[in-house]
Formats: C-alpha cells, sequence, structure tokens
C-alpha cells in the first residue's frame, strides 16, 4: 500500500518507549552484562519467588509511602501466574548469565578465604568453567584478592546478555511507572511489547517521530507489529506535531535551561551541551516543566558525570542518539564489577561518536571548552573511577557542575580551584544522607555486610557545611542546588519522597541561608528554570 499524507504521523509527546531486559528497566547495570548477571541471580529471582510465596508482604509494603524503594514487587495478587512464568522464562533464558553469577560469588569467596599473600597460580586451576578466559585474579599492594573482570572478553565472547531485549510502548505516567529496581514490568491494558535490540535502527525510526512526522505504515511494519496489536500501536499516534519550547537559541548570550533532577541545557547560537539527561516526557502547563520535546534537534556534547540510573538513562539515550555529535563519560577503572564501563554500555546502546575522558582532559571547541575534574564519594566508599564533575567554559562563562559530590575532602577542590579558576556558577547536589551501599550495589556484594556497616555506606552528596565550605574555596558568586530527585516524574527512578522537615531538605534550607548572609546569589531548583548569563 502506498504511503499517504495521512499516513504521515508524530508519536504522542507522553508515549513512553520504555526499554525493557527480561521485562525489567533496562538501567546501565541490566545492560553490562556482567552487573546484569549478578542482578538477575541476586536481585530479580529472589524479589519475584517472594512475591509468589508471600505476595500480601509485597502488597502491604507498596502500599506504605515510608516502603517507598524497598525490596518489594509493587504489583496485585493477580500477577503472580505472570510473575510465575517470568520466573521460568527468566530461569531458561539467563541461565548462563545465572551460572556466572553464583560461580563468580562462590570462586570469590573460595579467593577470600584461601588466597593470604601467597602466590595466586593454583586458584586458576580451581576456577568454574563458567568463569575461564573472562576473569583475573589479583592482589593489591595490601595482598587483598580480587577478581577482574576482562570487560572486552565478556562482551564480544562470554556472556550474551540480548536476547530478552525488548521495548515497551505505553501512555503510563511517569509518576505512575513502577520503581525500576524492583518490579517488573507486566502485561496491561493498552500496552505493547515488541522485541528489538536496543542498538537496532528501527528504535531510531519510531524515536524521530516525536518531533518529525512518519509514516505509521512504515514504522508498524519495521517494529513487526502483530495484526493483534495493531490497533494498540496506532492509538500512540498523532497527526498533530507536538508544542516546542524553543527547542533552539539564537541570542548572543548563553542560555541555560534547567530540565530537572540534574540534567541542564547550555546553549548558544552555535553549541548545545545536555549535562546527565534524565527528562520527562509528560508536559504539564500548571508547573511549566520542560520535556523532551523541547531539547534541540542537534546536540554537539551530550557529558554524563556518573552510572547511576537516575545520571544515565539508556531509555532517553537511545532515544536522542541520532541527535548527538558527542558523548562524553569518564574511564573506569578496570574490571570491578562495581565500575562498569560505560563506554561499552553505550556502544550496546548504539553509540559510536564517545568520547571517555581521565580527570583534567579538556574537549575543545569554538567557543570554549569542556574539563573533566574529580568527583568524590556518593559511592558508598566503593572503589569506582567512572565519575566526574565538570567545568563548562562557553563564550567566556564558566559552570562548574559538582553533581552528587560529597566534597569531602576540602584539599582536593582547593586544587581544583586553584587550577580551574573561579566559576561564574556552580551547581551541586546535597543528598546529604542517600540510601545505604546495599540498596543499589546489593547484588554485587560477594560476601554479607552488617547491618551497622551497610547503614553507614551511603550514597550521599554534600551536607550544608560541606557545600558552603567549597562554595568559599571557589569564590563563586551564584550557587544552585540541585531538585534532589524530588521531580514528580522521578519516583521511580528514586524511590524516596522527602518530607519538608528531611535532613536533606533541611541541609539545602541552612546551606541558602548562609550563601544569602554572605552575599552570595542562591537558588533551590524545582522542575524547571531558564537563564541566561
Amino acid at each position: 500500500m502506498a504511503e499517504t499524507r495521512e499516513d504521515q504521523v508524530f508519536l504522542e509527546p507522553g508515549v513512553k518507549i520504555e526499554l525493557l531486559a527480561g521485562r525489567w528497566f533496562a538501567w546501565p547495570h541490566l545492560i553490562a552484562p556482567v552487573q546484569h548477571a549478578m542482578n538477575i541471580a541476586y536481585r530479580h529471582l529472589p524479589l519475584m519467588q517472594s512475591f509468589v510465596a508471600t505476595p500480601q508482604v509485597h502488597i502491604a509494603a507498596s502500599k506504605d509511602p515510608n516502603m517507598l524503594g524497598g525490596p518489594f514487587l509493587d504489583l496485585p495478587e493477580t500477577a503472580i501466574p505472570e510473575i510465575k512464568t517470568l520466573i521460568e522464562h527468566t530461569a531458561t533464558q539467563f541461565a548462563e548469565l545465572i551460572a556466572f553469577a553464583r560461580d563468580f560469588k562462590a570462586f570469590d569467596q573460595v579467593l577470600q578465604d584461601g588466597a593470604k599473600g601467597y602466590c595466586l597460580s593454583e586458584f586458576y586451576g580451581r576456577m568454574p568453567a563458567s568463569l575461564a578466559g573472562a576473569i583475573e585474579i589479583s592482589y593489591d599492594v595490601n595482598n587483598n584478592p580480587a577478581l577482574r573482570a576482562i570487560e572486552e572478553i565478556v562482551y564480544k565472547y562470554h556472556l550474551d546478555n540480548r536476547s530478552t531485549q525488548e521495548i515497551c510502548l505505553s501512555r503510563t505516567k511517569d509518576s505512575d511507572r513502577k520503581f525500576f529496581m524492583t518490579t517488573p514490568r507486566v502485561s496491561a491494558p493498552d500496552t505493547l511489547f515488541t522485541s528489538v535490540n536496543f542498538s537496532d535502527a528501527r528504535l531510531d525510526t519510531i524515536s524521530s517521530m516525536r518531533t518529525q512526522a512518519g509514516s505509521l505504515q512504515e514504522a508498524s511494519k519495521s517494529l513487526d507489529v502483530d495484526s493483534s496489536k495493531q490497533a494498540i500501536f496506532e492509538s500512540f499516534f498523532t497527526p498533530e506535531a507536538p508544542e516546542r519550547k524553543s527547542p533552539r537559541y539564537s541570542g548572543d548570550d548563553v542560555r541555560v535551561r534547567y530540565f530537572g533532577h540534574a540534567c541542564v541545557l547550555i546553549q548558544t547560537a552555535q553549541t548545545s551541551i545536555l549535562l546527565d539527561p534524565t527528562v520527562t516526557w509528560d508536559a504539564d502547563d500548571r508547573d511549566g516543566r520542560l520535556t523532551f520535546s523541547d531539547l534541540p534537534d542537534t546536540i554537539d556534547f551530550v557529558v554524563i558525570s556518573h552510572c547511576h540510573q537516575d545520571h544515565f538513562s539508556p531509555e532517553l539515550l537511545v532515544q536522542l542518539r541520532n541527535r548527538v555529535r558527542r558523548i562524553i563519560v569518564p574511564r573506569n577503572g578496570g574490571g570491578n564489577i562495581a565500575d562498569p564501563s560505560m563506554k561499552l554500555i553505550l556502544q550496546r546502546l548504539g553509540y559510536g561518536n564517545i568520547d571517555v575522558v581521565d580527570a583534567f582532559d579538556e574537549i575543545r571547541f569554538d567557543e570554549g571548552k569542556i574539563v573533566s575534574l574529580p568527583f568524590s564519594g556518593e559511592h558508598a566508599d566503593l572503589n569506582v573511577h567512572s565519575k566526574q564533575t565538570i567545568l563548562i567554559e562557553v563564550k567566556g562563562r564558566r559552570f562548574f557542575f559538582l553533581v552528587d559530590s560529597d566534597a569531602i575532602d576540602p584539599g582536593l577542590y582547593k586544587l581544583v580551584t586553584e587550577i580551574i579558576g573561579r566559576p561564574d556558577a556552580s551547581f551541586i547536589g546535597m543528598e546529604c544522607f542517600g540510601a545505604p551501599l546495599t540498596w543499589l550495589y546489593g547484588p554485587l556484594l560477594t560476601k554479607p555486610i552488617s547491618r551497622r556497616n551497610d547503614e553507614s555506606r551511603r550514597l550521599s552528596a554534600s551536607n550544608c557545611e560541606r557545600a558552603w565550605r567549597l562554595m568559599k574555596d571557589l569564590g563563586c558568586p551564584k550557587a544552585f542546588i540541585y531538585a534532589m530527585g524530588q521531580e514528580p516524574w522521578l519516583r521511580y527512578l528514586m524511590g524516596l519522597e522527602y518530607k519538608p522537615d528531611s535532613i536533606q531538605l533541611t541541609q539545602a534550607r541552612n546551606f541558602v541561608q548562609r550563601c544569602v548572609d554572605a552575599g552570595i546569589e542562591v537558588e533551590h531548583l524545582n522542575i524547571v528554570r531558564e537563564l541566561t548569563f
């Protein structure tokens, strides 16, 4: 059938193209094979099995606001048959990954118990076949043994975790999406699942239809939409172009747009730089928020600060990849399973234009430069290298993005200040009492950690004292505090809702007052902001 003008449609702005791996939300650790294996074996399967065995516990916990983000499936009892089927499929489809995860954990325990500083050669003979060729055994300088995953081999030759990659199309509001880490996606009315590799060019076709009209017939054909689902698929499209709020900037100044959380867009008439892209898809005239539709058609640089789910969004990056000229990520430590390669993850998402940077590396462009700077803390004291704070200099204006740095070492940022000079504005996170170590990294641990130690090691950013000390050292005239995940559309990623008297908001208010008293311009960002410099 020939295409017609009526066939040219747009994807409705609020429609989600959710990336799934084995029906679970595909955050970075479900794209990296080793981390995916550990999450399946030590998070997904135990959670689903617990739900099937004691559904009322999960249902009650899901209704308790104080349990938001906890280890409970947020599903009704009617979902038990589908979860039982998902358990069976997971055990079958991911058998190789599950075996790898269990062998990795068991062998690491053997290594910790038996390696006391003597030569490690004998342990290679005891290594399980599932690990052979992909794991190196070593000591640190204090004779602590460790397993190192050779990620390039794992990706290319050892573990292939792409067979269950798919997308889920729905109109579910961001504020209604289930918490990413503990609830798989299940069947629902007006929801469409279709298998597709995340690097597949077919995703570019449907993603481009968010802002450019395309053929409904070709979109349906490219995704092999079943005839029984055709009506649902067609309902996601509209002949109306989306409303867009000035995605291009043509002024003489530097425009800074805040899209929420840690997502900031810096634009001049010639250059666009997007930091930590995590945005909402759902417009709301009541708060004037910026959405995906308001991003520019060409983005010169995307800069990602670190590998946490609220800063590194595969769902968003896949749908941006045809707009992005270069993407900048920090280098990882090489094999520590808590520190997967962001470059390799991006390659699995279809990116090739990747710059991997070390501290103080510079990416220069006609109007300025992007500088990668050290990032202390926020990773529960794990040895994670793939994190960066960022200095952006454009048209003589200087912006320092501290993201979630805890600024615990005053000597570090005094040195940074000496090297980079005074910024015109600084952006800082103040989630000063974050989730404990096991909340995010639990499946990667190979031996138990005491509750006391777990509670002491948190994913925390700066508190008032550290942030204030930092501002004094920088001599910065303007300070912006990120919204700390309080936007309504981030509930499914953050798993938190702060009360007005929470320590995080109290510390932020104290910092604001310290700045006001010192004559420093300060603002606690929320929802949306546009500034020019």
